[in-house]
């Protein structure tokens, strides 16, 4: 789904195309505030968010005895999101206010303050999931974290707290699945100035669905692990959004784009 600048609209941005691969639930925001900057904002989500593999048991199991955590850690809005829509069918949701509860980052705080009605205990300096891990303070004794995450998380936040002798709960809350993209998307796709990758996910589905291809659009990533797997993915990444919001990553477009100018 794309829209063009209405005329006469200007902006930092204007006449450029770029691209949101976030699940559709959750680009709506960044594609108004593209569009704001007189961006044309192509809409193609590389994930989607489906439940678990295992049928949620163990994510069941885990929210069934929540007292027995001292905190919670979500690495990304969609893990709090799922979570909490879990522990609404077993009807556990009130038990989340007894537990401390940790964030990753901005994003992920937002959601949680919007979930639980509270903000989080801990948001790191370092937003990604080995400056969560590293923001943590040594356990005390019966001290338990719980860390519902996607089936594809990376290793830094289960493991950084397992090496700071933390007992972890690690359970799968949901799992990504790559969209098909329409013929009209991928012509969009093809055109666009630069495309923006707001998690690893993102990544590995974009390429899949465009056969790892992306023209000459610039790369713009939401953090350093987003870039991390761009690179590893053999992706040049132009720029980096100074703080993990929407509007770091429109100016870390705008960034990656002020060299060029946009086609007469």
């Amino acid at each position: 789904m794309s829209e063009g600048v209405p005329a006469g609209q200007s902006g930092a941005l204007a006449g450029r195309t770029v691209v949101v691969t976030r699940a559709s639930h959750q680009a709506a925001q960044l594609a108004e505030v593209l569009r704001q900057h007189g961006a044309r904002a192509v809409v193609a989500p590389a994930l989607a968010i489906v439940p678990p593999l295992d049928g949620g048991q163990p994510l069941d199991d885990a929210l069934l005895r929540l007292e027995r955590f001292s905190w919670v850690a979500f690495a990304s809005p969609n893990a709090v999101a799922a979570t909490l829509a879990r522990a609404d069918r077993r009807g556990v949701r009130r038990r989340f206010a007894r537990i401390r509860v940790a964030a990753v980052g901005p994003s992920t705080a937002s959601r949680v303050m919007a979930e639980l009605d509270r903000p989080p205990n801990l948001v790191p300096d370092q937003h990604d999931a080995a400056g969560l891990a590293a923001a943590f303070a040594d356990p005390r004794p019966g001290d338990a974290c719980f860390v519902p995450q996607s089936a594809a998380a990376r290793p830094e936040l289960v493991d950084g707290l397992r090496a700071r002798c933390w007992e972890v709960a690690a359970v799968t809350a949901y799992r990504t699945v790559t969209p098909t993209l329409s013929d009209h998307l991928a012509a969009d796709i093809a055109a666009a100035d630069a495309v923006v990758f707001a998690s690893p996910s993102a990544v590995q589905g974009h390429l899949a669905q465009t056969g790892g291809l992306l023209a000459n659009a610039k790369v713009v990533c939401i953090g350093r692990t987003t870039a991390a797997a761009c690179s590893s993915a053999g992706l040049e990444v132009a720029a980096v959004a100074p703080q993990p919001s929407d509007a770091g990553l429109v100016d870390a477009v705008a960034q990656a784009l002020n060299a060029t100018q946009p086609a007469s």
